[in-house]
């Protein structure tokens, strides 16, 4: 606290950061903790103006990237910051070569778009490289 009280350029960089998060103004006290851990995290995506839409920041274009997962590249990822759960059609997770005993039950129950309740079957955690970090996602 005493950095940002007396020192100005630190104190103008933290404010450029939080003015750039776009914070809703109803957001919840958790959902908030969310955004703030995500600012502190060593590995995130970061864009730079020049590949921002036409339509600016207010655009609802989906963000899909390439991955690479244990030495497979998988085209089209969707980026969905937010989302309470990470989901990989079980096709896609057929093609890659994963030992099927890191995979745990799961008693997680999600909504599908037609708000009828479905079961998550089973999770499992998979090393995502997104250059040049990798991440791991429970999937």
């Amino acid at each position: 606290m005493g950095l940002l009280m007396h020192f100005e350029p630190h104190r103008k960089l933290l404010m450029k950061i939080l003015n750039e998060a776009h914070i809703e103004h109803g957001i919840s006290v958790e959902k908030f903790g969310g955004i703030i851990n995500n600012i502190t995290v060593s590995n995130y995506l970061t864009f730079v103006d020049e590949e921002m839409p036409v339509e600016g920041r207010g655009h609802n274009k989906a963000l899909h990237v390439s991955v690479k997962c244990m030495d497979h590249i998988v085209a089209k990822v969707l980026i969905k910051n937010g989302s309470s759960l990470n989901v990989m059609p079980k096709m896609m997770l057929d093609k890659l070569p994963f030992n099927a005993s890191y995979m745990r039950p799961s008693s997680m129950v999600v909504r599908a778009f037609d708000g009828s309740r479905r079961d998550v079957r089973r999770e499992i955690d998979l090393p995502i490289l997104i250059s040049p970090y990798t991440f791991q996602i429970t999937f």
